[in-house]
C-alpha cells in the first residue's frame, strides 16, 4: 500500500505556495527559527533540487512530492527528528546517511573536528582513535580533511558501526571500524590522537530533553548509568597507560555543565600539558584538548 499524505494542502503548487504551506504544517513541531531551515531542507532533498534549481526552471511540484512533503511535516509534529526522516545529515561538507539507533551528529561536533584539524599538521600521518563513533562524523570528517592519517574507531553498538560502515564505503575513505565497550575493554594499538564525544547526560536530566532526543535518539549514546564523568575518566586513565604516545593529542566533547570538571579531571591528572577549554558558537564551555607528555 503506498503511503499516502493528508490534507490540508497548498494553495497552488509553486515555490512559494509550497514553501509557506510546509513552514505553517510543522508549526507545532518545530522553533519558529527552525522552520524555513527545515523547509528549504526537505524542499531540495524530496525534489532532489536545489531551490535555485526549481526556481529558474519554474518548476512546479507534483502531486507526488506534495504527497511526501505532507508525510514529513506530520513525523515532524510527532517529535521525530527531521534528519532521521530524510535518512541523512551534513557534517562538515560529507552527507551522511543517518537513522534510529545512530545519534545525529551535531554542529557543536564540527567544531571539535576543526580544532583537532587546526591543531594537527596538514600533513599528519599519525594512528587516531575515535572512541563511541556513532554515524562515524568525525572519524570520516578527520580523514577527509587528513588524507594521510590512519582513522580508527570503535562503538559498543553494532547498529551504530553498520551505518558508520556504510558511510565510508559510500564517501570512499578508508577508516579501520571495531566494536569495543570503551569501560570494560582496551583499544589493541596506540595512537597519536584520541578522540570522543561520549555519553555524558544524566538519567535525571531526562524530563528536561527535547521529545526529539529523548524519544527518538539511543539513549546509549546519551545516558551514562553512573556519573556524568565516568566516560571521561575512564578514556583518560587509559590514555595515561599505553593508548597515548608521549605528545598525543586527546580531545573531548563535553556536557555544557561539565566542561570545566573534565578540564579539571585532565590537568588534575598530572599527565597532560596544555589543557585547552574551547568554546563553541553559542558561547558554552563545550570541547577540551590537551597534549600527553607521559609514556
Amino acid at each position: 500500500m503506498i503511503n499516502r499524505g493528508k490534507g490540508p494542502w497548498p494553495s497552488g503548487n509553486s515555490e512559494i505556495a509550497v514553501k509557506n504551506w510546509f513552514i505553517s504544517r510543522v508549526e507545532d513541531g518545530l522553533e519558529e527559527s527552525e522552520r524555513e531551515p527545515v523547509a528549504n531542507l526537505c524542499l531540495d532533498v524530496v525534489t532532489q533540487m536545489s531551490k535555485g534549481f526549481r526556481i529558474t526552471s519554474d518548476y512546479l511540484f507534483p502531486e507526488s512530492v506534495l504527497d511526501r512533503l505532507a508525510i514529513i511535516a506530520d513525523e515532524i509534529c510527532e517529535g521525530r527528528p527531521v534528519q532521521y526522516i530524510l535518512g541523512s545529515v551534513h557534517f562538515m561538507g560529507l552527507d551522511l546517511d543517518v537513522k534510529e539507533g545512530v545519534l545525529i551528529p551535531r554542529p557543536e561536533t564540527e567544531q571539535l573536528v576543526n580544532a583537532l584539524i587546526n591543531t594537527l599538521d596538514s600533513e599528519f600521518d599519525g594512528q587516531i582513535l575515535d572512541i563511541g563513533t556513532g554515524s562515524g562524523c568525525i572519524a570520516l570528517s578527520l580523514k577527509k580533511n587528513l588524507r594521510r592519517a590512519k582513522l580508527n574507531a570503535i562503538d559498543v553498538c553494532g547498529d551504530a558501526l553498520a551505518i558508520a560502515i556504510d558511510n565510508a564505503q559510500k564517501l570512499n575513505l578508508d577508516i579501520a571500524f571495531s566494536k569495543c565497550d570503551i569501560l570494560s575493554d582496551l583499544p589493541i594499538s596506540t595512537y597519536d590522537v584520541v578522540v570522543s564525544n561520549p555519553p555524558y547526560i544524566s538519567p535525571n536530566e531526562l524530563s528536561s530533553l527535547e521529545k526529539r532526543v529523548r524519544d527518538f535518539e539511543p539513549s546509549k549514546a546519551l545516558f551514562v548509568e553512573k556519573h556524568p564523568l565516568e566516560f571521561y575518566k575512564r578514556i583518560t586513565e587509559i590514555c595515561l597507560g599505553n593508548t597515548l604516545k608521549t605528545g598525543g593529542v586527546l580531545a573531548f566533547e563535553c556536557h555544557k555543565g561539565y566542561a570545566l570538571d573534565v578540564k579539571e579531571l585532565i590537568a588534575n591528572s598530572e599527565g597532560f600539558e596544555k589543557v585547552e577549554l574551547i568554546v563553541d558558537l553559542q558561547g558554552v564551555n563545550r570541547h577540551v584538548i590537551a597534549i600527553n607528555k607521559l609514556n
